[in-house]
């Protein structure tokens, strides 16, 4: 559910394609991915409760410049967003770097938390 709901989100409010779990079709860029890279639900002494995950979310462009340029399109999309299912995202660490050896497309990497309801 927050998948779908975060999916959405972003679908509506970038100007570039993003895709969950892969790169998505086409090879125009800007363009960005969505991992989920990891999860942690809390327990209460009532049961299971808000489900805290983390979010990678790569940002692809042909240059550093487009990828930087997608990354604030991102970031400001997300960074302490709530609605939904989603109590919370919180950017908490951002990388730079390439894909593969050719350097074909610059990449700028961000992982956020997300506290959710599962």
């Amino acid at each position: 559910m927050m998948e779908e709901h975060l999916q959405a989100l972003l679908d509506a409010a970038l100007s570039f394609p993003v895709a969950w779990g892969n790169m998505g079709r086409g090879v125009s860029t800007p363009r960005a991915s969505v991992y989920r890279v990891g999860g942690l639900r809390d327990m209460t002494l009532q049961g299971p409760g808000l489900m805290l995950g983390r979010l990678q979310v790569d940002c692809y462009g042909k240059t550093f410049a487009e990828a930087d340029a997608a990354r604030k399109e991102v970031c400001a999309t997300l960074e302490d967003y709530a609605g939904g299912p989603v109590q919370g995202v919180f950017l908490e660490a951002i990388r730079d770097g390439f894909e593969g050896d050719a350097q074909l497309l610059q990449r700028v990497s961000l992982t956020f938390s997300v506290t959710y309801r599962d």
